[in-house]
């Protein structure tokens, strides 16, 4: 059985077994593991590692051009976002004569049958003129109209 000593502890150590040569129990001579002659080889521990990347120099100037260049991408693309804007504001302009004029038909034709409806309802009543207000005084501010859209409160005569 191989053990390992050192060269101090070796003269003081006992072996765990008797040596049986001598004819009695006295201790025997200690077996150690010994180097090969000639030494081991020398162990490397020196570090042999590949160099660790860029330098932090390129790191930075990576990340500011990329960011530049991310900048440059954003800020187009809001010119490009804000000239389609324009376009289809442009668009809207240039036909909203038309659609105020549609608008303005459609009024005209609401009020035109509501006024009918009203004389064909109010007919019985003497006096009573269809489509004409019902506010005679001039200090009396008419009432809101809730539930009907702005565009259409001037048919019902409530224009404020």
């Amino acid at each position: 059985r191989a053990t390992a000593f050192s060269a101090d502890s070796a003269s003081a150590a006992m072996p765990s077994e008797p040596h049986v040569g001598s004819g009695g129990l006295t201790p025997g001579a200690p077996v150690q593991d010994v180097p090969p002659p000639g030494g081991f080889k020398p162990v490397r521990y020196s570090r042999n590692l590949p160099k660790g990347g860029p330098s932090s120099l390129v790191i930075a100037l990576g990340s500011a051009a990329l960011f530049t260049f991310g900048m440059y991408k954003v800020i187009s693309a809001n010119r490009l976002r804000r000239s389609w804007f324009r376009e289809e504001k442009d668009i809207r302009l240039a036909i909203l004569p038309f659609l105020t004029a549609e608008s303005d038909l459609q009024q005209q034709h609401i009020k035109s049958t509501l006024t009918q409806k009203e004389a064909e309802l109010m007919a019985s009543v003497p006096g009573w003129e269809a489509g004409a207000s019902v506010y005679h005084s001039r200090y009396m501010k008419p009432m809101e109209k809730i539930g009907v859209p702005q565009s259409q409160k001037s048919i019902f005569g409530a224009t404020s």
